[in-house]
């Protein structure tokens, strides 16, 4: 088995007695380590479920990026001027490998924890595995890259039953952004030693916005409720921050996010993780094609996560017009959350990613 490089920063473990717990392995975002989710861990067991929160590479705990990997993504950045397809190939293949991490991960939590196989019909066991705001571009990447990874004794498609693309935004999707909308990472007239602080208070703000893009809130938010950002202590503030890849001065993730998305690498990993391979098609491994993709947004967090909601809509919907095989894929609305429900309200949250889809088929409701 390959050594992990993700770093496990918390694990609630296995409910006591339960025999068809749900496993939720969450990714973070960009600047906030996945401490941002430690109010999970104490309530799991209330939900029959097992946590544990997983660090990317350069956050704490995990492996950094070696001098090759950064030299790729600085490579990437350069030629993203002159060459984008030339930086979108090769940013393809750094987010495969990050793909595969992932993929080794459950690996990794199956084999050594005995977690129980899913069973879907019941919306018990198994894996559900999420990313956060930037952490679903690792969600792309790891369902359009699954069927090149070789399955040996350990079949995934057995355990995993759900991936989430948890609050997150137009950017980390890849789809076209709504121009001059304010978005503080591309406000030139932030210093670049203040603009990771300035970006955590705004992202962590209570938005109420509109039902068209004209009607959306960009720097205007509630007083009540107050950011969260302001209801954390100084300690724990400390704790679930990590400025240093979000560093514009040439951190891996402002790096990855920047040309990522206007290589329009993103974009292809979406529409490759949406879009099922046709049935005769010769794969290396397992597909997933009865894995449910769940995308989860709260309607106060910041515009790109409205935006990326209204975006994948509609996406869908061209989709299946034109015939194309998609994956399954569900809408969770939480409404009145921001973007950190689970530091808020950490209740909902859980339940948001639990939720089994109604029979139906219509959009769930995280109510408890």
């Amino acid at each position: 088995m390959r050594a992990l490089r993700l770093g496990i920063l918390k694990d609630s473990g296995a409910p006591e007695g339960s025999i068809d717990y749900t496993t939720i392995v969450l990714l973070h975002g960009y600047g906030w380590h996945s401490g941002v989710f430690a109010k999970l861990v104490p309530i799991a067991g209330r939900f029959n479920a097992r946590v544990v929160l997983v660090n990317r590479q350069d956050y704490p705990g995990a492996e950094p990026f070696t001098l090759e990997e950064r030299a790729e993504l600085l490579k990437a950045a350069i030629e993203l001027k002159t060459n984008p397809l030339s930086a979108r190939d090769r940013l393809d293949v750094f987010m495969k490998g990050q793909a595969r991490e992932i993929y080794d991960l459950l690996i990794h939590l199956v084999a050594e924890h005995h977690i129980p196989p899913a069973r879907p019909e019941a919306n018990t066991g198994g894996i559900i595995i999420g990313g956060w705001s930037f952490g679903a571009s690792w969600m792309t990447a790891l369902l359009a890259n699954v069927a090149s990874f070789p399955v040996h004794d350990i079949e995934l498609s057995r355990y995993v039953r759900r991936v989430v693309f948890y609050d997150t935004s137009d950017v980390a999707l890849g789809f076209p952004t709504l121009p001059h909308v304010y978005f503080p990472l591309t406000d030139r007239t932030i210093p670049a030693e203040q603009l990771a602080q300035l970006f955590a208070e705004w992202v962590t703000a209570y938005f109420a916005h509109g039902d068209t893009p004209e009607q959306y809130q960009s720097r205007h938010y509630l007083a009540s409720p107050p950011p969260t950002l302001t209801s954390m202590t100084d300690e724990e503030r400390q704790f679930i921050q990590h400025h240093v890849p979000g560093d514009s001065r040439g951190g891996s993730d402002h790096l990855l996010m920047g040309s990522g998305y206007e290589s329009g690498l993103f974009a292809t990993l979406r529409k490759n993780a949406l879009r099922l391979p046709p049935p005769n098609a010769s794969l290396v491994g397992d597909a997933w094609r009865d894995v449910e993709v769940r995308h989860l947004w709260c309607d106060h967090s910041v515009w790109l996560i409205r935006w990326g909601e209204v975006s994948m809509r509609r996406e869908l919907e061209e989709e299946r017009k034109a015939g194309v095989s998609l994956r399954p894929v569900s809408f969770v609305r939480v409404r009145g959350a921001n973007h950190f429900v689970h530091w808020d309200e950490p209740e909902r949250a859980i339940h948001a990613v639990l939720a089994a889809v109604p029979a139906d088929g219509g959009e769930i409701e995280a109510k408890l």
